[in-house]
């Protein structure tokens, strides 16, 4: 071996390809697993469905079960919506603060990197119905759940507690 920088060239170029071929598989099963997930509306048949099949759950059991497991997969529901909106208010802010901190070059740079950065993720969230976070309007922003971000999620007011599930209300 009269020329040990051909074998080092090659030795390296075969890691860079391996490293390259990584990423790009890493990319499509990431893509993949995020495209298999469950919508919100089918969290509930398929808790269901997996409760009945683990536990050999009667007919009975399961029309008591379906409203109790609905009603809390609705509420989990709303709070994922609910969070992934307060999620993006402060994405905003702090995209907003850091923006005052910088040079009228900086932030046109970083204006472009938000921009570049919101519509990967646009485009990683098209194929889900809306994408992550719910539905968007027609800018292709998501919608503020429930009305605005002061107000907060389930239908009961904030600091009220409900009933221990085996006490009844009062004891």
């Amino acid at each position: 071996m009269n020329q040990p920088w051909k074998m080092v060239l090659l030795l390296t170029g075969i890691f860079i390809a391996g490293g390259v071929t990584g990423a790009f598989v890493t990319l499509k099963v990431v893509r993949e697993k995020f495209a298999q997930r469950p919508m919100p509306e089918q969290w509930a048949p398929m808790h269901l469905k997996r409760l009945a099949e683990r536990l050999d759950l009667k007919p009975e059991q399961m029309e008591q079960l379906r409203p109790i497991i609905k009603r809390n997969m609705d509420e989990l529901n709303r709070l994922r919506t609910y969070a992934m909106g307060e999620t993006k208010v402060v994405f905003e802010r702090m995209e907003r603060e850091v923006g005052e901190k910088l040079t009228p070059e900086q932030r046109t740079k970083f204006e472009q990197m938000n921009k570049e950065f919101r519509e990967r993720a646009r485009k990683f969230g098209a194929d889900r119905q809306g994408g992550p976070g719910g539905p968007r309007n027609e800018r292709g922003e998501r919608e503020r759940p429930m009305g605005g971000k002061d107000k907060p999620p389930g239908d009961k007011p904030a600091g009220e507690k409900p009933p221990a599930p085996d006490k009844p209300p009062g004891n």
